[in-house]
């Protein structure tokens, strides 16, 4: 009885009795934008550097990207895309390489990549592209907007202080009855 009282609570205070929207889809190809950062060889040397960079991009971003949509995403990157390859180039000066970086916005093919939060298929998307010096090294590339990168990479470096970010699980059912 308690269990049939409870799934009735849950079924009404969920709201699928009263209304019946279609699920959004988080992540499509038209509601996000891409990273890409592209190393000048497959160096060694090089591919650190391009991590160096992708750091320096994502640093700056983050601050940029302050925005609802991925329109807006796009107009803020635009605005600032001479200011991001300065940024990229400032990395490549400080760890002592001469060649430069461009900085492009645009549509670009990407193949199917698993992430966290699910895979995103192969196909064309929105995006940055950061090509270091003659671009012909491995790349590294993930989702900029909405803030995946930003927050992959707070979990990897931890929330900043040196401890684990802190998660906040919520029960949708009871923020719909309150």
């Amino acid at each position: 009885i308690i269990m049939i009282i409870g799934g009735l609570v849950l079924t009404f205070t969920s709201g699928a009795g009263w209304r019946r929207e279609e699920p959004a889809v988080a992540f499509t190809a038209g509601n996000l934008v891409r990273l890409h950062v592209v190393a000048h060889s497959n160096r060694e040397a090089d591919q650190r550097v391009k991590l160096q960079v992708r750091d320096r991009i994502l640093k700056e971003t983050e601050k940029l990207l302050v925005v609802e949509d991925r329109e807006a995403a796009l107009a803020v990157l635009a605005a600032n895309q001479e200011n991001l390859a300065r940024a990229a180039e400032d990395e490549l000066r400080k760890a002592g390489f001469n060649y430069g970086a461009a900085v492009e916005l645009g549509e670009f093919e990407f193949p199917e990549r698993a992430y966290e939060f699910g895979v995103l298929p192969a196909g064309k998307y929105q995006a940055i592209r950061v090509v270091l010096g003659a671009g012909g090294g491995q790349n590294w590339w993930c989702v900029l907007f909405p803030p995946v990168c930003h927050l992959s990479m707070a979990e990897s470096t931890g929330g900043g202080d040196g401890s684990p970010e802190q998660v906040k699980l919520r029960w949708k059912a009871w923020e719909d009855f309150n």
